[in-house]
């Protein structure tokens, strides 16, 4: 993650900005109070400047525009904040400082990850027809692509139109999972069942992915979307490369963020890293977490007692466990096809139906 220098006077306003970016991780290695300490530093610190991002306010004493332009190149990027009345004319592309510190860490992190993009606000959540869920996986072998495939499938019959979006640019598994190829041949999403559609975002998508999830929005219900495992999230969250548009977009801007994990030691093991990562990282989506594979009997009364106090303090919106059940797992692979197309009595089957009914409702 880049360093930050702030030169904001109001010191209010430059504690919350400091202190919410040292929480997620980022150092604040120079806090300026005028114009001429902040050139002294960088005279000084040539080397640690260039790779610093400055967070800059006109209430700064001596700022202005032209002097930002030029020490523009000696150091990595500059996000400057209006602070009261002194929003100047001479400052075009000044920011409103945000109200928490979620919307702070989100404009941030769009510089970080697109420094030639400059938008006059913070990023908002747009008003929209469509819940959007994204399902991601805490470990590995969790079910993940499995759960959202049948969820998917199980909002469409209850007659919401739902467009299931492979999002895992690491390790894509729906198209394997469902023998299909070509899944983005009928652009943009390809119907594979009544109600239910299915697309998958690739480099040519990533670019555009906030214009293409505003179409897929508009037109449908709901939208579930796959993103492997989220390992390592707050790095994505600033990585530039294409292969983290849609996991940084679904922390922006989805609805909800649900947490897939085993309930074995290991899986507990990663939900636990996982769950440390979530404390120090802001994201708008509201979190949910799914145990699933939970043993039988006393066991996985044991099981879903841990899962249960780990995930507590994080005060998701919904906490659940599924059973283990290989039997209806298998015999859906081997037909690839949805677990209500094999078996719709079986228990996996009915518990992901049930949290479909709980999102409907």
């Amino acid at each position: 993650m880049p360093t930050v220098i702030t030169a904001i006077a109001s010191s209010e306003t430059e504690g919350f900005i400091a202190g919410t970016l040292f929480a997620q991780g980022w150092s604040v290695v120079f806090r300026a109070i005028d114009w001429e300490s902040l050139e002294r530093y960088i005279h000084a610190n040539q080397e640690a400047a260039q790779g610093a991002l400055l967070l800059f306010a006109s209430d700064l004493p001596g700022i202005s525009k032209a002097k930002i332009d030029l020490i523009g190149a000696k150091i990595r990027q500059t996000i400057g904040f209006s602070i009261g009345q002194q929003q100047s004319s001479d400052f075009m592309e000044l920011h409103e400082v945000p109200k928490s510190a979620t919307d702070l860490v989100s404009l941030v992190r769009g510089f970080v990850r697109a420094p030639m993009v400059r938008g006059v606000n913070t990023p908002q959540r747009t008003a929209r027809k469509a819940c959007v869920i994204a399902v991601g996986s805490a470990g590995s072998y969790t079910g993940c692509t499995t759960l959202a495939i049948n969820l998917a499938m199980e909002l469409s019959l209850l007659e919401k139109s739902t467009l299931l979006i492979e999002g895992n640019y690491r390790a894509p598994s729906i198209a394997a999972y469902l023998a299909m190829r070509n899944i983005n041949s009928d652009a943009p999403w390809k119907t594979i069942a009544p109600d239910f559609s299915l697309t998958e975002i690739d480099q040519e998508h990533a670019g555009t992915i906030d214009e293409f999830m505003d179409r897929a929005a508009a037109e449908f219900d709901y939208i579930i979307i796959d993103l492997g495992s989220i390992s390592g999230l707050s790095n994505r969250l600033t990585d530039r490369r294409w292969t983290s548009t849609m996991t940084t977009w679904c922390c922006d801007q989805a609805d909800e963020l649900m947490i897939i994990s085993r309930a074995d030691q290991l899986g507990a093991h990663r939900l636990a890293q996982v769950i440390e990562l979530l404390q120090s990282t802001s994201v708008r989506a509201k979190l949910s977490f799914v145990m699933n594979m939970k043993s039988p009997g006393k066991r996985g009364e044991s099981e879903d007692a841990k899962f249960l106090s780990t995930t507590t303090a994080l005060k998701p919106i919904r906490i659940r466990s599924i059973a283990k059940d290989s039997r209806a797992i298998m015999a859906a692979e081997d037909e690839h096809a949805t677990l209500v197309e094999i078996n719709e009595r079986s228990n996996l089957r009915k518990s992901i139906a049930e949290l479909a009914r709980e999102l409907k409702s």
